[in-house]
């Protein structure tokens, strides 16, 4: 079965503006993490982090490959803060690797393509040998229900990580500063 996505990696020896553009507007749109982007740019030029951006699939084979994304994903492969979310690219090296930065578009949520991006993710991580993928996400609200049913559980204690004007700017409640951090066994 046709993927309900279609993944475009995000290059950056160099980057292009228009990718940059691309991520930037995304994360304005998502309300926070705008200033992550160049760390999330070295990262990937260190071979820790890989980022895409998620697309509708074609249509037809004439279509132009870089229409607009709908969203993007990263799959982290070394988190130097916390071994339990990433350590596949670690000396030595261990079988955990982080679902992050996933951002669909308001219009395009609620139809499958994030589950689509993580399920991808997945697969991608399995294939470079990754055990393990881990998320943390807002403890609130619905995102344990929905990640639970990918067959994601918490592996250890919510903690206060994100900051109140953030979470407020993004219209959430205090109750979202809380952190779940998730697993699920891939291989």
């Amino acid at each position: 079965m046709e993927p309900p996505i279609r993944l475009r990696p995000f290059h950056v020896n160099p980057p292009s503006q228009e990718d940059i553009d691309n991520i930037r507007a995304q994360r304005i749109v998502c309300g926070w993490k705008v200033e992550y982007i160049p760390t999330w740019i070295k990262e990937i030029q260190a071979g820790e982090r890989l980022m895409w951006f998620i697309h509708l699939p074609r249509t037809s084979p004439a279509e132009k490959p870089d229409e607009e994304a709908i969203g993007m994903v990263s799959l982290h492969l070394n988190d130097p803060q916390d071994a339990t979310l990433a350590n596949l690219r670690r000396d030595p090296p261990g079988d955990r690797v982080e679902v992050s930065a996933l951002f669909i578009y308001p219009q395009y949520r609620r139809k499958g393509y994030g589950e689509a991006a993580i399920l991808m993710m997945e697969e991608i991580a399995r294939g470079l040998g990754a055990k393990v993928s881990t998320m943390n996400t807002a403890a609130a609200g619905e995102n344990m229900a929905k990640y639970g049913r990918l067959g994601y559980r918490e592996y250890k204690e919510k903690e206060l990580r994100y900051p109140l004007d953030e979470i407020l700017a993004c219209g959430w409640t205090e109750e979202h500063r809380y952190a779940a951090f998730l697993e699920k066994r891939i291989g």
